[in-house]
């Protein structure tokens, strides 16, 4: 669930728990707005698939998300919406609450949040410990419907969980539409007192939070090599035969090729010797 402020700050920001909330100058709204250039059914917020959308109605003066005309878009936390001429934010309400110093591990903070009709978007923050809620004024959280007992269940907050127990009331309590007597409520769980219906809000488990990823292995250093004693046939690496060391010749190739040229020479000296005496 996501909650709506306006700009100014005006009133406390508002929960959206309705299916189908609607917003424009009509008294019929669930909000009512009575700025210039609001139609009568201006918008509507629609919750679908934990995804809150605005729809805008076919209003004469529109609706902005972010600066931008749109017709229908999807919202989300940090974004800033205009109507005529009224502009909201849209708050996560974990953020919202860290914001404002009260998150929920400073307190563990819980709270009822109504989507029953009359009562729609109506927060009840739950004290530390127990409380009742029900019709009578002595009750820590009083709800004034003819169909709550006068102290209809009991709430506590125990070990970072919400625990109730119906208080003998004569109309049920109801978690997930499952009578109970005693139970355990999570967050986003729905709590019914007869007709009154609420979304239960509260910190998350801690078996929800993202784990923290394990930690690699050191990488281990490279092993030194110890220098070998024998001697090195490359200068530096065997890329060219300009860059390794080319063995010599054996000194027998170098006699061989002397021997020749000598024989060579004195047969030339031999044939010119006959060529001269004729």
């Amino acid at each position: 669930m996501l909650k709506i402020q306006y700009k100014d700050r005006r009133t406390a920001p508002i929960w959206i728990v309705e299916k189908r909330y609607t917003i424009g100058s009509s008294l019929n709204n669930h909000l009512v707005l009575t700025e210039p250039g609001i139609s009568p059914l201006h918008a509507r917020l629609l919750t679908e698939n934990n995804s809150l959308i605005l729809k805008d109605n076919h209003s004469d003066s529109g609706c902005f998300v972010n600066g931008q005309r749109v017709t229908e878009k999807q919202l989300l936390p940090g974004d800033t919406i205009r109507l005529g001429s009224v502009e909201f934010d849209i708050l996560d309400p974990q953020e919202a609450d860290e914001q404002d110093g009260t998150s929920p591990a400073a307190g563990a903070r819980w709270s009822l949040v109504s989507d029953s009709s009359w009562l729609a978007g109506k927060e009840y923050a739950l004290p530390e410990g127990r409380s009742v809620i029900g019709r009578s004024s002595n009750c820590d959280l009083v709800v004034p419907g003819n169909h709550l007992s006068q102290q209809h269940a009991e709430l506590t907050i125990r070990d970072n969980l919400l625990h109730i127990r119906d208080l003998a009331s004569a109309n049920g309590t109801y978690i997930n539409d499952k009578r109970v007597r005693e139970g355990t409520l999570r967050p986003g769980d729905r709590l019914r007192l007869d007709v009154y219906s609420f979304r239960v809000v509260g910190p998350e488990p801690e078996s929800s939070k993202p784990r923290p990823r394990r930690a690699r292995a050191t990488a281990q250093p490279p092993e030194r090599r110890v220098p070998s004693s024998e001697p090195k046939q490359w200068k530096t690496k065997p890329t060219s035969p300009g860059n390794r060391i080319e063995p010599e010749a054996p000194q027998q190739l170098n006699w061989l090729a002397t021997f020749s040229f000598l024989l060579l020479a004195g047969a030339l000296g031999i044939l010119l010797f006959i060529i001269l005496g004729r």
